[in-house]
């Protein structure tokens, strides 16, 4: 598939932390939070182990440049709601040949436009705040 067999090493963008998981801290309480940061992070270690599943979509593939957008489904810790229902989501580029997953957006779907489609708002958020991402169309 898309996703190598290997450990990814993974990090917050400053744009995801800035707006987006500012706002879940303000939401939960701070162990929530911390709790659903580390599950968030080792889920995307292991990314190759959950591509067969449903938690993890492709946005965009460069096969070219081996790098993926790709999206997570998440619960807040603590919380009753599944992945899928909770309606919460991370965004993240995968760089297979260097092992790296950046976090580039973490959001609620209360975030999303309604003018556009999920998917749409995604690409355009991607596309105006991650111009090295601009080969992904």
């Amino acid at each position: 598939m898309f996703i190598n067999n290997i450990s990814f090493c993974v990090e917050f963008s400053d744009f995801a932390e800035g707006h987006y998981c500012k706002d879940f801290s303000k939401r939960y309480t701070k162990k929530q939070w911390i709790e659903t940061r580390k599950t968030i992070i080792a889920t995307l270690e292991r990314a190759y182990a959950f591509q067969q599943t449903s938690r993890i979509d492709n946005i965009k593939y460069s096969q070219e440049h081996r790098i993926g957008i790709f999206k997570l489904d998440f619960a807040v810790a603590g919380t009753n709601f599944s992945p899928k229902k909770s309606g919460n989501r991370v965004i993240f580029s995968l760089n297979n040949d260097t092992g790296a997953i950046v976090i580039l957006l973490v959001y609620g779907k209360d975030h999303c436009k309604k003018s556009q489609s999920e998917t749409q708002w995604i690409i355009s958020q991607v596309k105006t705040n991650f111009p090295e991402y601009k080969f992904i169309r």
